[in-house]
C-alpha cells in the first residue's frame, strides 16, 4: 500500500482521477485502475494520452484490432515472455511487440522494418540477427525476441526510464537523446508536453501503455470472450545445410506449411548451405521421425544446391540453361511468380550445378559505318535477351546513350530487341562478372541498317527453339543457298541470317557457311531404354512429302539415289506422297 500511495502522489500533478471509467457499458472504479497500474513494472499514469488509447482499443475498429492481436499473442506468449524475464526485463514489454506487429512474424513496415519486433537491417545487425539471401532472423520469433530484450536492456541503461526506452525503441536513440539533452530531464511526460519528442513516440508510448493495461485483465475491458490461439510448441532438430523444407516435411510426416510456419526466417524454404547443423524447429510429434530420417539421409548423397548471383541482362531462362534445370524449379525454390524475372544482383537458389552447352541463338552485331576505338578501354559484347531501352543499358555501363548508339550504329531512340549484340568499351577495372557477355566469335556481324541486318534481326527475334545446332558446310561447285537449304532442310532466310547475307548475294566455291540445323531430339525415360525392333536396326525411315524427288531426298540425307532404290526395291525413280522409304 505504501508503494501504491507513492505512485498516486507521484502522478498527482499529471492527472486527476476521474469519477469512473466506462468501457463498452462496463464501469470500472478508479481504484481498480490504479491497482492494475501498481502491478506493473513499467510506471503508467492514467493521464489523458493513455485514456485516449484505452478508449480507442475498447471501442469500434480499435476493439477489433486489439482482439485480433490478443488472440495472436496466445501463440507466442509462452515463448517470448521467458526470454524477457531471463534478461530481468518487465514482462509487459511483450505488449511492445503487440503494437509493433500484432505478433505477425512476416510483418514489413513502410520503413522496411521486418518481423514481430520490427527490426530494420542496421539494428538487427547490431544485435547479431543474420540477414542474407538465405536467412532473415528478424522473422525468427526466438532470436528476434532475444535481440529485442538486449536492445531494451541497452536503452534502459542509457535513459534510466522505461517510457523513454520504449520511445527510443520506436524513434531511435538519437531522436530521444536530443530531447533529453534539450529538456535536461529524463521524465518522458515533461519532454512530451514540452514538444521535445517527435509526434511518433508521443502517440506510441501511451498506445503501448494502454495495451499493457488491458492485457493485465482483459475481461475488465470487455475482452474476456477472446479465444487465444493455441500456444506454439516445438522441438529443435539439427539439420544439415542445403535441404529443402518440403523434403524434410515429407520425411517428418508433416505438412510443409508446418515447417515453414515454425521457421519463417528461412527465406527460400531451404536450410542455408553454409551450415552443417542448422537448428530447425519441428512439431513435437515429428521430432523422432525426422531424426531417424536424417540418419538414413546422411548415408546417401544429397542433391547439390548452390547460389547464383543474377547478372545484368540475364533471364531466368538463361540461369536454367546454365545449370541444367528448369524455370519452374527455379520459381519454386525462389518463390517467383510466373512472368517474374530476377533483378540484377539478386541471389537465386539453383537445384544443381550441371551446366549445359550454350544454346545456338542467333546474335547480331551491327557494324557502324565508322570504326571507333577507345585507347583506355576494352570492348565487351553484351547480348540483348529481351526488349530494353538504350538508356537503361548505357546507365549500367556508365556511358551516355549517344556514345553507345554511336559505337553500334543504332538509332538512340529505338528499343533494343532480342538477338541484338552491343559493343561496349569499358574501363580496365570494370567488373565483368556483373554482366552477361558473349564471345565475339559467336556473333554474326553485319553492316548497320543493311538488308542483311534487318533480315538477321527478324530471324533472331522469331527464333524461339533452343534445339538448334550449327554445322559447317563448305560450298561446292554449282551450289547455291537454295540447294544448301534443301539439303539440310532449313529455311533459306535462316541460312542468310546465320551468315549475314543479303538477298541475291553470291556465295563463292569453298566458302564455309554456318547452317542452323534442328537438333534431333534425344529420347528420355522409357523411350531411351527401349531397344529397337530387330527388323528396324540399322534403318532410317522417311515418309515422302509433296514435291519430293529421289534426288532431293538423297541430297538432304547425304546418301546415293542408287542405294535408296536398291534398299526399297525400286526399279524406277517414281515416288508418291505418303510413301515410306527405308534410307541407308
Amino acid at each position: 500500500m505504501v508503494a501504491l500511495a507513492l505512485l498516486i502522489s507521484a502522478l498527482a500533478p499529471a492527472w486527476s482521477p476521474p469519477p469512473s471509467l466506462t468501457t463498452r457499458g462496463l464501469t470500472v472504479p478508479p481504484a481498480v485502475e490504479v491497482a492494475l497500474v501498481a502491478d506493473l513494472k513499467v510506471p503508467i499514469p492514467l493521464n489523458a494520452a493513455v485514456r485516449e488509447h484505452l478508449t480507442f482499443f475498447t471501442e469500434g475498429r480499435g476493439r477489433r484490432i486489439y482482439a485480433r492481436w490478443l488472440s495472436n499473442m496466445g501463440a507466442w506468449r509462452d515463448v517470448m515472455t521467458p526470454i524477457l524475464e531471463r534478461e530481468g526485463l518487465p514482462p509487459e514489454l511483450l505488449y511492445v511487440c503487440m503494437i509493433e506487429s500484432g505478433f505477425n512474424l512476416d510483418a514489413v513496415s513502410r520503413s522496411a522494418a521486418v518481423g514481430p519486433w520490427q527490426f530494420v537491417r542496421s539494428t538487427g545487425r547490431a544485435y547479431s540477427l543474420r540477414h542474407d539471401a538465405w536467412v532473415d532472423e528478424r522473422r525468427d520469433p526466438v532470436k528476434a525476441t532475444r535481440a529485442a530484450a538486449l536492445h531494451f536492456t541497452d536503452l534502459y541503461a542509457r535513459f534510466g526510464s522505461w517510457p523513454l526506452a520504449i520511445a527510443a525503441y520506436n524513434a531511435g536513440v538519437g531522436a530521444i537523446a536530443r530531447g533529453v539533452e534539450l529538456g535536461n530531464t529524463n521524465d518522458y511526460w515533461r519532454l512530451s508536453a514540452a514538444g521535445l519528442i517527435s509526434p511518433g513516440p508521443i502517440k506510441y508510448v501511451p498506445k503501448a501503455m494502454a495495451a499493457m493495461l488491458i492485457g493485465q485483465a482483459p475481461e475488465r475491458y470487455g475482452f474476456g470472450d477472446v479465444v487465444p490461439q493455441p500456444p506454439v510448441s516445438f522441438a529443435t532438430v539439427d539439420v544439415p545445410g542445403r535441404l529443402d523444407l518440403k523434403v524434410l516435411a515429407r520425411k517428418a510426416g508433416v505438412p510443409s506449411t508446418a515447417l515453414t510456419a515454425l521457421n519463417p526466417e528461412l527465406r527460400r524454404a531451404f536450410t542455408p548451405p553454409d551450415t552443417t547443423d542448422y537448428p530447425l524447429r519441428v512439431p513435437l510429434a515429428a521430432q523422432a521421425r525426422l531424426t531417424a530420417a536424417l540418419d538414413r539421409l546422411a548415408k546417401r548423397p544429397r542433391r547439390p544446391v548452390r547460389e547464383h548471383v543474377v547478372r545484368f541482362g540475364e533471364r531466368l531462362y538463361d540461369v536454367a540453361v546454365r545449370y541444367g534445370t528448369s524455370r519452374r524449379a527455379l520459381r519454386r525454390l525462389n518463390k517467383l511468380a510466373v512472368g517474374d524475372e530476377p533483378s540484377p544482383g539478386s541471389a537465386l537458389v539453383v537445384p544443381k550445378a550441371k551446366p549445359r552447352a550454350p544454346t545456338n541463338e542467333l546474335l547480331v552485331l551491327a557494324r557502324p559505318a565508322v570504326t571507333y576505338a577507345a585507347p583506355d578501354r576494352a570492348p565487351i559484347y553484351f547480348p540483348v535477351r529481351a526488349p530494353m531501352d538504350l538508356p537503361v543499358v548505357a546507365a549500367f555501363f556508365g556511358v551516355t546513350p549517344a556514345r553507345l548508339s554511336m559505337w553500334n550504329g543504332l538509332d538512340p531512340e529505338a528499343t533494343l530487341q532480342r538477338g541484338q549484340v552491343l559493343r561496349v568499351f569499358v574501363p580496365a577495372d570494370f567488373d565483368r562478372a556483373r554482366v552477361v557477355t558473349v564471345d565475339p566469335a559467336r556473333v554474326v556481324e553485319v553492316e548497320a541498317g543493311s538488308e542483311a541486318h534487318h533480315n538477321a534481326l527478324r530471324y533472331a527475334q522469331a527464333q524461339r527453339d533452343g534445339s538448334i545446332e550449327i554445322v559447317l558446310h563448305e560450298v561446292a561447285a554449282g551450289e547455291n543457298l537454295w540447294k544448301i537449304a534443301r539439303r539440310y532442310d532449313v529455311p533459306v532466310q535462316a541460312l542468310r541470317a546465320q551468315n549475314g547475307l543479303g538477298r541475291g548475294e553470291v556465295i563463292a566455291k569453298g566458302r564455309r557457311l554456318s547452317v542452323p540445323r534442328r537438333r534431333a531430339s534425344t529420347p528420355k525415360g522409357k523411350a531411351a531404354r527401349r531397344k529397337p525392333k530387330p527388323e528396324a536396326r540399322g534403318r532410317r525411315r522417311y515418309t515422302v512429302r509433296r514435291g519430293d524427288s529421289l534426288r532431293r531426298i538423297a541430297e538432304r540425307h547425304g546418301v546415293e539415289i542408287s542405294d535408296i532404290k536398291r534398299r526399297n526395291g525400286l526399279k524406277t525413280a517414281r515416288i508418291y506422297p505418303g510413301q515410306e522409304l527405308i534410307l541407308p
